[in-house]
């Protein structure tokens, strides 16, 4: 493949979105194969599971694209670089208090089946969108200023589109998928930088797998999960509702733009340091 693409540089891309829609398309099956909600929760979590594995395994050698873990900027990557997640973690766990119907010992195996659950569906679309699509754009586009913007905004566009993909599961839900569609852009920004940052896709993932969780979690204090779970898919937001939220969400935009900001300025400003110091030994040899 390697020499494909040397060949024909534009393939690169290509073939890797066309691995990302694919791999999303099969998590479809565990929703078209089961409706009850804990068959299909597990079912879910394994296909995500494996395809995460594959592509971890494939994409180096497809693309000599390395997916990066580990505990480099782990620490520094959720909490400071993710700092806007976080506190949107805190927020979706708060705002989408639900009064429990069952104790706190009745609902942790839910609890733990949709913390196991959110955790693989953060392992997999940053596994897709940011160690697959945004590696091979940025080996594609450039390791300077322009190549990486393009390859955080592109892989974070992709990333927003792919929630397309949930009118095909919920039709009438057709607000709340735009807006989805608009904030997930917005999100894939933000996780695209501080992967860029750290080299690590681990902070990315938990505060991916964290986030989504907290907007599970009171769902587990439910005494019929498969009836409150339906009724959540059957009423589409307002117009009013999807515009707060996407002006909520778009801090995740504002801190990943200002962040890339800084490090390129930065650079620069080495850049211009390190040119003015030659020219001044240049001059003293002179």
């Amino acid at each position: 493949m390697e020499k494909v693409f040397e060949k024909n540089k534009k393939l690169m891309p290509i073939t890797a979105v066309v691995l990302a829609v694919l791999s999303s398309q099969l998590l479809l099956i565990p929703e078209n194969a089961v409706t009850s909600t804990i068959p299909k929760v597990i079912l879910a979590t394994i296909t995500r599971s494996v395809l995460s594995a594959v592509l971890v395994i494939i994409t180096p050698r497809l693309y000599r694209v390395k997916i990066g873990f580990g505990k480099k900027g782990l620490v520094k990557g959720i909490f400071w670089f993710g700092l806007a997640l976080c506190i949107a973690c805190a927020g979706n766990l708060i705002g989408g208090y639900q009064k429990p119907e069952i104790s706190f010992i009745q609902a942790l195996p839910m609890i733990m089946l949709f913390l196991v659950s959110n955790m693989g569906v953060g392992l997999f679309e940053e596994t897709v969108f940011r160690g697959l699509l945004f590696g091979v754009f940025r080996k594609y586009f450039g390791d300077n200023r322009k190549g990486i913007y393009t390859s955080v905004l592109l892989s974070a566009l992709l990333f927003g589109c792919i929630h397309l993909e949930n009118l095909l599961v919920y039709p009438n839900l057709v607000i709340s998928t735009t807006a989805q569609v608009i904030y997930a852009f917005f999100a894939g920004v933000l996780f695209a930088v501080i992967y860029y940052r750290t080299e690590n896709l681990l902070p990315c993932i938990i505060l991916h797998g964290v986030f989504d969780f907290c907007g599970f979690f009171w769902f587990s204090f439910s005494e019929d999960i498969d009836k409150i779970l339906e009724s959540s898919n059957q009423t589409d937001s307002d117009i009013l509702s999807a515009f707060i939220f996407i002006a909520l969400f778009s801090v995740y935009l504002i801190s990943g733009l200002w962040q890339l900001r800084g490090i390129f300025r930065k650079q620069q400003e080495a850049e211009t340091e390190s040119s003015g110091m030659k020219e001044y030994i240049e001059g003293l040899d002179k």
